[in-house]
């Protein structure tokens, strides 16, 4: 995707980091990805279950 639009994103971050051996970027690229999809899923998790009633914890 940031191929295709020409959008530098967090993907062209990572790969400039692992190209010069930046750790501290990487770290914290890898960081904020697993914050995102800690996120995502907990929010999901809570919204499952108002939308299928069949879902219950």
């Amino acid at each position: 995707v940031e191929v295709v639009f020409a959008y530098p994103g967090v993907g062209n971050l990572l790969y400039q980091a692992i190209r010069t051996f930046d750790y501290f970027v990487i770290y914290g690229v890898v960081f904020i990805v697993i914050v995102a999809i800690g996120l995502a899923t907990f929010f999901l998790d809570l919204t499952l279950p108002v939308l299928d009633p069949r879902i219950n914890y």
